[in-house]
């Protein structure tokens, strides 16, 4: 269980992404309780996993990387200012 964040092409086609994920680092507590319980430590606020200023202020590890492969189709997107 995890939290990622990656970019998200803007050009048409088939796109490979990695993107890393991240867990809260709890309590010793917590991490003895995890692991024999399952789960872990969540964020509050989902939210702050997106906001880089949030981000960076919390004490995290590593929790593997996920790895996708994505379509994109553009439509529309002139009208938002998105150039292909």
């Amino acid at each position: 269980l995890g939290y990622g964040f990656c970019h998200l092409p803007a050009t048409p086609g088939w796109h490979p992404l990695t993107c890393v994920t991240w867990r809260p680092r709890g309590t010793w507590r917590e991490g003895l309780r995890s692991r024999w319980v399952g789960g872990g430590p969540r964020l509050r606020s989902p939210g702050a996993a997106g906001a880089a200023g949030e981000r960076f202020r919390l004490r995290t590890q590593a929790a593997g990387s996920v790895h996708l492969q994505l379509g994109v189709l553009l439509r529309h997107f002139g009208s938002y200012g998105v150039r292909s």
